[in-house]
């Protein structure tokens, strides 16, 4: 009843204005209004109608050609009240009958099948790399306080070493520092004081190259749903791999990824769709392998992993600690964050680094064999209890020590004051003298360049990945242009009977038809495009983090890709709409109604982009959309007519976009239409048009 007035409605649609909920609001609401007394007085003198139902009956609240009285307010409130007890029951209802289930996750014996068959020797590589040997000495980390503003300490003289061909675990209780460590050697913190030494080769750590020669796997690491296992790795294969290197040809690409799905025991399933919860897809240890696999295309020559059997079966970690274990022996340097490792899993790895809370190392050296050196260095201190036969190394390790602190006598032991006087300690201290001392101009890992690959082949292969994410997203833009058509056939159908406004009611309704339709466009656009672009955004962070691409090749990717579709939606929108209402059949004015429809689409599009770049997650992007989508609908000078908005509020209407779309529309198609319209008695072209005769 607003956007087409009640008595404009077709015979067709118009028991859909008996069942709509918000037409009895909307009723409601203006005959409470209008009827309540305060528009009693005649429309003008010898009238015989009030200004109420004059009101009222100019915008079609009518029944039987009179004005809707005081009690459809309570009919409306009836309607109102039925629908919510039939909508709670029907919630009931489909509760207990229907079930939707979410994405499944690939079965079982298509996980591995044939992998084993295709394993390649250990240290084989189709492409060299530089090996590196980490070293890092009295590393300190401290924050302030958002609360007390007091500086915390949150890693306490840290020394070590990261040697290559080996696996190093960081472990430790909650809040010992482990992750931290790991982000602080990996260069992943942004915030807080970082103090201390770290080198590669005996070289001082630099940031461009180290990301260069660097892969960081995260603990909750996300892929794009849309490509494929092999699409994905050869991506960042492609971009992470130096195009200057003549070893670097997009035969030895293409050998190299192989050897990695190879590696990760991902062959199999190369060609499944990395998928996600909601549509199905890979299961979790499988997107773990991957996520490993990606930072592995890179060729690095250090790998750091946050915890990566977390949340894995025994089977599974079992594989993931298999594909580590591979990198490991290809000379690489690997060291992961490890949290209550099952035997098996502690014993693969070569050395340990423990730590207690407030970031102070309990032990660091290497395990020996079934954690036989750990064992007999904590076996050695009076407050250690023996491990018993068959415990799991690692669980006693934490237990006897508290994850630092154990119990001898009258007084706490402190494992890390006699971790800081201890033979493990120095023999640490001078191995990395050792290896800092080897540093040559030939071990030296430097790069040129920030990025692998030039802006050109960045512009490039970013929008053709893109555009697979594009192409590959039948639920974004299938939907999109499926609501453009049927918005276009619903209103266009209320009209395809009057195609010719005669009267102010049939103008009214067209001018407010030709807006909501549009703004149903943006609104929809803007929404849709926030989840999207919301994993592309954090695909970006840590793409960017890893030295992929710039921030340009993703921006114009995102245009670029997004165009052709708007383009492609708004010419089904106005193709299925603007002949069924009679809009103008010239040419010209045609493709001005086409251009403003996709300029809409356009604008409200890339405003969600940006919403999404402002804002943390979905929610919160729309909920500040919505506010932005308010604004613009009440300034766009349909809601209140621009000679009706007052001085301070000018801004807004010059400001908003709303008010240039609507503009565009109308003046597109009624500039110079000379259509007479007959104006509703008592309306204020009615009282103007009879002034002027």
């Amino acid at each position: 009843g607003f956007t087409v007035q009640p008595d404009v409605i077709p015979v067709y649609y118009i028991w859909v204005y008996w069942i709509n909920l918000f037409a009895w609001m909307l009723r409601a609401l203006l005959v409470n209004e209008y009827q309540s007394g305060k528009y009693d007085q005649e429309t003008y003198p010898g009238s015989g109608e009030t200004v109420g139902d004059s009101i009222l009956e100019r915008f079609g609240f009518t029944l039987n050609s009179e004005a809707f009285g005081y009690e459809w307010v309570w009919w409306g409130v009836l309607f109102a009240v039925a629908l919510c007890i039939v909508s709670i029951i029907g919630s009931v209802y489909t509760l207990r009958k229907i079930r939707f289930e979410t994405g499944k996750s690939l079965a079982a014996h298509m996980m591995d099948s044939g992998d084993d068959d295709d394993e390649e020797p250990a240290g084989e590589v189709v492409l060299d790399f530089q090996k590196v040997n980490l070293t890092f000495k009295d590393i300190h980390y401290t924050v302030t306080s958002s609360i007390t503003k007091e500086t915390l300490p949150l890693l306490n003289g840290i020394t070590g070493f990261l040697a290559a061909g080996k696996m190093t675990a960081l472990m430790g209780e909650s809040g010992a520092g482990k992750t931290t460590l790991m982000d602080v050697l990996a260069l992943r913190k942004s915030s807080g004081e970082i103090t201390g030494e770290v080198r590669l080769n005996g070289h001082l750590q630099e940031s461009k190259s180290f990301r260069r020669c660097t892969g960081y796997v995260e603990q909750f690491d996300t892929q794009t749903p849309q490509l494929t296992i092999r699409e994905t790795v050869a991506f960042s294969a492609k971009m992470r791999l130096d195009e200057n290197d003549p070893d670097v040809t997009p035969e030895s690409i293409e050998s190299f990824v192989d050897q990695t799905l190879r590696m990760l025991e991902l062959t199999a399933i190369q060609h499944f769709l990395v998928g996600s919860d909601l549509t199905g897809g890979l299961s979790f240890e499988q997107k773990k392998r991957l996520s490993i696999a990606v930072e592995l295309a890179a060729n690095p020559s250090i790998i750091f992993l946050d915890e990566p059997t977390s949340g894995l079966d025994a089977r599974a970690a079992s594989i993931v600690m298999k594909g580590m274990r591979r990198i490991a022996d290809s000379g690489r340097a690997v060291v992961a964050t490890i949290h209550q490792p099952s035997v098996a899993i502690f014993n693969d790895f070569d050395s340990l680094l423990l730590l207690k809370k407030g970031g102070h190392t309990t032990f660091f050296g290497d395990l020996g064999e079934e954690s036989c050196k750990l064992i007999e260095y904590l076996e050695r201190f009076p407050s250690t209890n023996k491990i018993k036969p068959g415990e799991n190394p690692a669980t006693w390790m934490l237990t006897v020590t508290g994850a630092g602190s154990g119990s001898g006598g009258d007084k706490p032991f402190d494992y890390a004051a006699s971790f800081s006087a201890s033979q493990l300690q120095k023999d640490a201290l001078d191995k990395i003298e050792c290896y800092n001392g080897e540093a040559t101009d030939a071990n030296l890992i430097t790069f040129p360049t920030t990025y692998a690959t030039s802006a050109k082949t960045q512009a490039k292969s970013v929008f053709k990945r893109m555009w697979k994410v594009y192409w590959r997203s039948p639920g974004y833009n299938r939907v999109r242009t499926i609501v453009a058509a049927i918005i276009a056939l619903l209103f266009g159908s209320v009209y395809a009977s009057n195609r010719t406004p005669q009267n102010e009611s049939e103008m009214n309704s067209r001018v407010t038809s030709i807006y909501i339709t549009v703004l149903f466009l943006g609104v929809n656009g803007f929404n849709t495009i926030l989840p999207v672009f919301e994993v592309e955004r954090n695909m970006f962070y840590r793409h960017k983090a890893a030295l992929m691409y710039g921030f340009r090749a993703f921006n114009r990717s995102w245009t670029l890709a997004e165009i052709p579709f708007i383009l492609f939606s708004a010419m089904v929108f106005v193709v299925c709409f603007y002949f069924l209402v009679g809009l103008s059949t010239l040419a010209y004015k045609f493709f001005l109604y086409y251009l403003f429809v996709a300029l809409n689409g356009a604008m409200w599009t890339f405003l969600g982009q940006a919403f999404m770049a402002l804002f943390k997650d979905t929610q919160t992007a729309q909920g500040s959309g919505a506010v932005l989508i308010g604004l613009s609908s009440i300034f766009t000078g349909l809601l209140i007519r621009p000679q009706d908005i007052n001085g301070f509020w000018l801004w807004a209407y010059y400001s908003m976009p709303g008010h240039y779309v609507l503009e565009g529309l109308l003046a597109s198609q009624y500039h110079q239409d000379y259509t007479v319209i007959e104006p509703w008695t008592g309306s204020p072209y009615w009282f103007r048009n009879r002034d002027d005769c």
